[in-house]
């Protein structure tokens, strides 16, 4: 299953792992791996995490307080968003 990303959501993997570099590179390379573990995860088995709205579904990471919002399609994973947990809810739903 391919995984495809809106822009938004690349840019917000990106300053979340510049944010996690900037204390130590080691610290972004494993958000980055974290992240991309998840997600292969996930395509093995897209609808078996938490429904976050009409479409969508949720997965969080482990080490790292960011959840992906994301919408199975057929044949590949549409990831929304990538967002710190604390982060206003459903701030992502008008993309």
């Amino acid at each position: 299953m391919k995984i495809r990303y809106l822009a938004i959501a690349q840019e917000e993997i990106r300053e979340a792992a510049d944010y996690y570099a900037a204390i130590s590179p080691d610290l972004g390379k494993a958000f980055r791996l974290e992240l991309r573990q998840l997600l292969r995860l996930v395509t093995t088995m897209p609808l078996a995490w938490p429904v976050s709205g009409e479409g969508t579904r949720k997965c969080l990471l482990t080490r790292f307080p960011y959840l992906v919002i994301y919408a199975p399609l057929p044949g590949e994973l549409l990831v929304l968003a990538v967002g710190h947990q604390h982060r206003l809810p459903g701030y992502w739903r008008e993309r």
